[in-house]
Parts: structure tokens; C-alpha cells; sequence
């Protein structure tokens, strides 16, 4: 299968979805900029020459450079600006909607990698969808507030990929004017950048959230120049002159840039400093001019998907952290959560709020309280403002959702509990992340929803739901057993999906706590 676009001719590859076998066209590892090496390094990206002949657009590319995990490693490669397009067979004479995924990963991790997440059950409703990689770590986010490091490099590279997408995906049988940007974590404070923006504006038609937004504590960097002056002073550069430290950092490997990109905090959390920032006025082409507080209520309102999952902070429960939250260290904990800015008072608030019911004879409940605050903390404090100023407007509908659904795809909470199954099963809810594999097939796990089970109804109902948002604006269909309603200013509500128990419920997702954030902040406290 064959498609001619400004830079060439591409060759992709045949596949067939999971559930259903229909067929579909990868066009994998197309370059939508030049590779950001050597001069290019720390700058905007910049448009890709093209080639000669065809290219066989049959195999992925690297991830963007970064700090593996499990391998204990870096890993990746800093010419990583690619994409891939995954189209329906019958796609290509048609006008498809557009499903542009932006990934997760603090900013720091991750990749828009195909074979380790496809999107089958979305291919399976008829849209297009296309993942694509961006420069994370100090690669993608150190600002110098100069031309030559003007910071948000990786939001860049994300924008480059959508007006590509856009100049573009007509040839593949997109419809470039019905283009969705979604995104997970990271991707999704991405995606919320994006509607912010003035220079996303009217390059996408709607837009889904999924656990994060730009008001999260770590969503911005507003002490950006301390730590590009950290970095390089760890890797050898003396000047306080930005022009001599960037010249200085594009010397500097790859490897050892973001292997000094790793630092601690005081919870014994990595510490990201490389993330979104705000840009000097004296840089040219800014796509965060301002504060997000002050572009979120200048944003041109798109219909949107914005949720959370029911125990996100399930993430940070690690053996290492629980230990920390013994009784006689809870304050301490708390304290350190906040980085120590709050008063005493306002600590003791906190901890009344989560602890105080508890006693020693209720593991499971201060396990619950644990998971909660780690949830409010880092998502669920900041949740409504990302989205505030579009119920206010009131002129695009905003679709509020609640993922609770618990199943053998909950494949972050499964490797969370891998070594803990009795805490697998006594935490009900699902993960940060976790819905990620309802809407994509997760080939690294193994793990496929069986035939008539309550999971493969979810990964049919996520890929049904999403893909009729990108569609229409409206994720509601007649087969789908549940109506999704939309809230507004003076109408909260969310739709709880968790199985066949899916239900729209009044209010706000996790009302008392929610509330609860409301309260101290108006106090001014937090």
C-alpha cells in the first residue's frame, strides 16, 4: 500500500485488528522534522527534506533518548522525531476522523511505540490514528530563555507532528478537518496546553484528557532557570552566560545529558525539573507565552473528554513509600508531599482530613487514605480548573468521566501488586494509567481481554465511546447500553465507567475530597 505526500512516497504494511480482524494500513517510523542533533539540539524543530524513492514505512524508529527503569539504562536515541499512521483498509478512499495520541511519561518517558501499545479497538470504529514521539528530559525541556534553548522544545516538536498531520493525512483518507487530540498523563497535560496555546488554535477540532492537566504540581517548571544552571554546572560549565552554556550542552553526549537529568527530591521521588516551562519575552515564536492560569481563560473553547481514574495514586505506592507512612511520620510525609511550603496548621488540616478516622485496626482504609492523598496531590486537587473556564463559556459540551472499572488489563496496578496480590485485590479501582489498555492493546503484557468477558465489553465500550467523541463531538451511540451526558457550570455530573455498572452520576468526582482542595484554596492557603 502506497501513498505520495510533499516528502515522498511511503510503503506501508498490512495488519488485522485483535477482535474483529479488520483490516488496516501501519505507515510506521515517518520522519515530520529533521532529526534535532548537533545544531539542532535545543531548538524548535525544523522541517524534514524528504527523499528519494520510496520508503518503507514498515518498522518503528526509536524512542526519544531517556532513563529505562527496569534496565537500569538509557536508552533510545536523540534523532526520535517520528510518527506513525495507522489507517483502516477502506480508510484510504474515504474521509476518516483523525485520533492524534499524545503519550505519557512526566515528560521524561515513554514513547508513541505502536508494537507496544496498538490501537486496535479504536481502528475497529473506523478512525485514523496516529501516535508519534517528542523530545523529553532536557532535550525536549531545558529553557535558557534564548533563541538557542528557548525551552518547551518537546510541545513543539508535538505541534510540528500536528500541523504535519494536518498538511498531510488527507492522502492517507483523513478528514483534516475533524482532527481529536488525546493524551494520557504527560499527553494529556499536553493535550491541555494545546487548547491553550495561540499557536494550537484551530489545528484540532476537539480534545481528550485523560489524568493530567497543566495546573498539576508537576505539569510546570516555573524555576526553569535553576535547573538548566544545575545541569550544566553538574556536567562541567562554569559560565552563567546562557549562549556559552548552550554551546557548551550541545558538546556534552546525549547519554550524560540526560543521565544528569535524574534528581531526587526529598520523598525519595525522581524529581522532574525538565518539563513545560514559560517563555522569555525574549524569545520569538513563544507557545507558552503566559502563565496557564492566564491562557486558560483566553482559550478558544473545542468540545472536550476530560477524567480521571478512581485510585491514581496507586502509582506512587511502592513497599519504600508505605514504609514512610507510619503513624509517627505521617506529619512529616505530608509536609514533604508539599515540599514543605505549608504552615503547621495547615498540614494538621490535611492530616485530619485523610488519617483521622484511622486507627491501627484498619490497614486497608489508611492504605485507601495513602492512595487518596497521593491521588489529590499530584491529580484530582488541580482537576476541575483544567477545565473551568470551558463549563463557564459554556459553548462547547465537556464530557466529565470517572474510570473505575477494575480487570486483568489494569495492567500499571497488575505490575504495581506484582510481588503484593493481597493489596491487588483489597484496593479496588483502577491505576494511574490503567485505562490506557482498554483503548489500546498492550503487546508488552501479553494480556488480551478473553472472549465474552467483562474486559473485552470495556475495551469495546472505551474504543466506542472515544471514537465516536472524534467522530461527532458526542461520544453516545445506540449500542452502547449507558447516556452519556454533558455538565456545565451549573450541572456537574460524570459518567462512572466501571463494566456494566457504567452510570452517570451528579456532582463532583470524588465530592467530599474534591471540596475538601476547594475550600483550602479559597482560604488561600494552598
Amino acid at each position: 500500500m502506497e501513498v505520495v505526500i510533499e516528502q515522498g512516497v511511503l510503503k506501508g504494511v498490512q495488519n488485522k485488528t485483535l477482535l474483529s480482524n479488520k483490516p488496516y494500513v501501519s505507515f510506521l517510523g515517518i520522519p515530520y522534522a529533521k532529526p534535532p542533533v548537533n545544531d539542532l539540539r535545543f531548538k524548535p524543530p525544523v522541517k524534514h527534506p524528504g527523499w528519494s524513492g520510496i520508503l518503507k514505512a514498515i518498522s518503528e524508529r526509536d524512542r526519544c533518548m531517556q532513563y529505562a527503569f527496569v534496565a537500569n539504562d538509557i536508552i533510545g536515541s536523540e534523532d526520535c522525531l517520528y510518527l506513525n499512521v495507522l489507517v483502516p483498509q477502506n480508510g484510504l478512499n474515504e474521509k476518516l476522523a483523525v485520533m492524534i495520541f499524545i503519550h505519557g511519561g512526566a515528560f521524561n518517558y515513554g514513547c508513541g511505540s505502536v508494537n507496544e501499545q496498538s490501537p486496535d479497538y479504536l481502528l475497529d470504529e473506523n478512525v485514523i490514528v496516529i501516535t508519534l514521539n517528542y523530545r523529553l528530559n532536557a532535550l525536549g525541556f531545558l529553557n535558557l530563555d534564548i533563541d538557542e534553548c528557548p525551552g518547551n522544545m518537546g510541545l513543539k516538536d508535538q505541534l510540528f507532528a500536528i500541523k504535519w498531520i494536518k498538511a498531510n493525512i488527507a492522502a492517507f483518507g483523513g478528514d483534516v478537518n475533524n482532527i481529536t487530540i488525546f493524551g494520557e498523563s504527560a499527553g494529556s497535560v499536553s493535550v491541555h496546553y494545546h487548547t491553550m496555546s495561540p499557536q494550537s488554535t484551530g489545528l484540532f477540532q476537539k480534545a481528550i484528557m485523560q489524568s493530567g492537566c497543566a495546573f498539576n504540581p508537576w505539569a510546570l517548571n516555573e524555576n526553569h532557570r535553576v535547573a538548566a544552571f544545575k545541569l550544566a554546572k553538574n556536567l562541567g560549565c562554569l559560565s552563567s552566560d546562557p549562549n556559552e552554556i548552550v554551546k557548551y550542552l550541545r558538546n556534552v553526549s546525549a547519554i550524560d545529558l540526560v543521565k544528569e537529568t535524574k534528581f531526587k527530591d526529598d520523598n525519595g521521588f525522581l524529581d522532574y525539573k525538565f518539563v513545560p516551562s514559560i517563555e522569555s519575552d525574549m524569545v520569538s515564536d513563544r507557545f507558552l507565552p503566559a502563565h496557564p492560569k492566564t491562557l486558560a481563560t483566553i482559550a478558544s473553547p473545542v468540545p472536550v473528554i476530560v477524567g480521571l481514574n478512581s485510585m491514581e495514586g496507586i502509582i506512587a505506592l511502592s513497599e519504600y513509600r508505605l514504609s514512610k507512612f507510619s503513624d509517627l511520620q505521617i506529619t512529616d510525609e505530608i509536609s514533604k508531599l508539599f515540599n514543605n511550603q505549608y504552615s503547621t496548621e495547615v498540614i494538621s488540616k490535611i492530616k485530619d482530613f485523610y488519617f483521622n478516622k484511622c486507627n491501627n485496626n484498619c490497614e486497608i482504609a489508611k492504605l485507601e487514605n495513602i492512595c487518596h492523598l497521593h491521588s489529590d496531590v499530584f491529580f484530582v486537587k488541580d482537576f476541575y480548573r483544567g477545565f473551568d473556564h470551558f463549563l463557564k463559556q459554556n459553548v462547547t459540551p465537556v464530557y466529565i468521566y470517572e474510570f473505575k472499572f477494575d480487570g486483568e488489563l489494569n495492567a500499571i496496578k497488575n505490575w504495581i501488586f506484582a510481588t503484593r496480590p493481597v493489596l491487588r485485590h483489597a484496593l479496588k479501582g483502577a491505576c494511574h494509567a490503567d485505562e490506557i489498555y482498554y483503548l489500546f492493546r498492550n503487546n508488552l503484557s501479553g494480556v488480551v481481554p478473553k472472549p465474552n468477558s467483562p474486559e473485552l465489553e470495556m475495551c469495546k465500550a472505551m474504543g466506542k465511546m472515544w471514537s465516536n467523541f472524534a467522530k461527532t463531538g458526542d461520544p453516545n451511540s445506540l449500542d452502547l447500553s449507558f447516556k452519556w451526558n454533558y455538565a456545565s457550570a451549573s450541572d456537574t455530573k460524570y459518567l462512572s465507567i466501571d463494566g456494566d455498572r457504567t452510570q452517570m452520576t451528579q456532582g463532583m468526582i470524588n465530592n467530599n475530597r474534591s471540596r475538601f482542595w476547594k475550600d483550602l484554596i479559597k482560604e488561600s492557603i494552598v
